[in-house]
């Protein structure tokens, strides 16, 4: 076991911290599935409108891997399919039969042990955690892209503790459904001759997975991002180049493979937290892959409206959506907050009681109120970039963000691999775009880096 303590980041405060308690959200009627959920996917579809689908039957494929395999959550008929330009596919929408008829995965028993998890070979894992449509689950470092399923990963994260803001408790969360969490682990240890790196922090018990092969537990305490998987990597394992491979995935996704292999059924469902300054009941919420936001807004009664921003993911690294939209694939939060136009005249002159800042620029800062966010407002315009050392404060990595960005925007291929640009991903560097005081989104340059690289291959 090793521990770091973090000093470097910054816990955002917001309103409306979701409370302990699950709310089941009932099967709606339409599921809406987006295939650019995955980053550099080219979907290709294997359904059309009226093709009758159940659990587990396969959606579409990425022509660049076509093995891998993208299943429906659940059972029913293709009721439609959005397009938009350049016919890219915006959303399959799959009308719900509510019934959850699942594809037949007795194949699987003629080939392989079920019972006896450890003694499958990586080929036969992974065979089986494609062919149900799971292997989305699994991402890898560099790019946070889907794992090939040819590679072998070096080793593979899990962290027990993410540290964005309204991030759902994974503890909490296993306490009311840990089934298949053990079997997940013995699974996805099949995939690696490396080690499976788990990260806590000091409040938590690590206690039911010390006795378990390759499992290593690692504690990490101190503000956000010191729950992000790319500062756990960074420190413990670091990425070299684009051929140094580390995979990653959450709890629930670990529960999700471990079921498959305890009651042979794919679970289609997960839990997300859903809060922030503009939610009027934050909670927890367990609700069905691909279910739409006003699914969620008419029978929790949020009353959400167009005087709000309703956000895929946290505050800091999360995506807009509308309310006839999903959670995204990989997301566990649903950050609701005030939408505003408003432009204060001079504001960067007055007091600011009550603006955010991590400076001494605002009263704010002396009177503990700088930690407040409640709206969308940039509250200033973008300018040139000024190096003055606030990035540095808030990224626990030995990187030099201010230099990188510079190379990213020159496009200096070299120099961006010499700066670490194969160990960033844009979620590390939000709190960077967060507190610049130029307005610039440090975060949306660290992802268009990371495209130059992966086109350049």
């Amino acid at each position: 076991m090793t521990t770091f303590n973090l000093k470097k980041g910054y816990d955002l405060k917001l309103k409306g911290q979701p409370h302990k308690d699950i709310i089941e959200v009932s099967a709606p009627d339409i599921i809406k599935i987006n295939p650019h959920d995955f980053k550099y996917i080219k979907p290709k579809l294997t359904v059309k409108v009226g093709t009758e689908v159940k659990v587990g039957t396969q959606l579409f494929f990425d022509k660049n891997y076509p093995d891998i395999k993208h299943n429906s959550p659940c059972s029913g008929v293709i009721d439609s399919i959005d397009y938009g330009a350049k016919r890219k596919i915006l959303s399959i929408n799959i009308k719900n039969d509510k019934e959850y008829v699942q594809e037949n995965l007795e194949y699987l028993k003629k080939f392989f042990d079920l019972s006896s998890i450890l003694n499958l070979s990586a080929d036969s894992t992974k065979k089986i955690i494609n062919e149900a449509g799971l292997w989305p689950t699994i991402r890898q470092r560099p790019f946070s892209k889907i794992a090939d399923l040819s590679s072998k990963p070096k080793s593979i994260f899990i962290s027990m503790k993410p540290t964005e803001p309204l991030s759902p408790d994974q503890i909490f969360i296993l306490e009311n459904d840990s089934v298949g969490f053990i079997e997940g682990f013995d699974a996805i240890s099949n995939l690696t001759d490396g080690e499976i790196n788990v990260i806590f922090d000091n409040d938590q018990d690590p206690s039911n997975l010390s006795s378990l092969e390759k499992v290593n537990i690692h504690f990490f305490n101190g503000p956000h991002p010191s729950g992000n998987t790319g500062i756990h990597i960074h420190h413990l394992d670091p990425i070299s180049s684009k051929d140094d491979i580390v995979w990653y995935l959450t709890v629930q996704d670990v529960c999700n493979i471990g079921k498959l292999f305890v009651n042979e059924k794919i679970n289609t469902t997960k839990v997300v937290s859903i809060g922030g300054p503009g939610c009027s009941d934050p909670k927890y919420l367990k609700l069905y892959n691909g279910t739409p936001i006003s699914h969620i807004n008419s029978e929790m009664e949020l009353e959400l409206s167009e005087n709000h921003v309703i956000i895929s993911g946290s505050v800091l690294s999360g995506k807009q959506i509308t309310l006839d939209q999903s959670v995204k694939y990989y997301d566990q939060i649903i950050s609701i907050i005030y939408k505003t136009n408003n432009r204060e005249f001079l504001g960067w002159l007055l007091p600011g009681l009550d603006k955010f800042t991590l400076t001494n620029t605002f009263f704010s800062r002396l009177v503990g109120k700088s930690g407040n966010i409640e709206n969308n407002q940039l509250n200033g315009s973008k300018r040139a970039i000024v190096p003055i050392g606030l990035w540095e404060k808030v990224l626990p990595m030995d990187i030099l963000p201010n230099f990188l960005i510079r190379s990213i925007l020159a496009a200096d291929i070299e120099d961006m691999e010499k700066l670490g640009i194969y160990e960033c991903d844009q979620e590390d560097f939000a709190l960077c775009s967060l507190i610049c005081q130029s307005k610039i989104e440090v975060s949306q340059i660290i992802d268009e880096g990371l495209d130059l690289m992966y086109e350049e291959g």
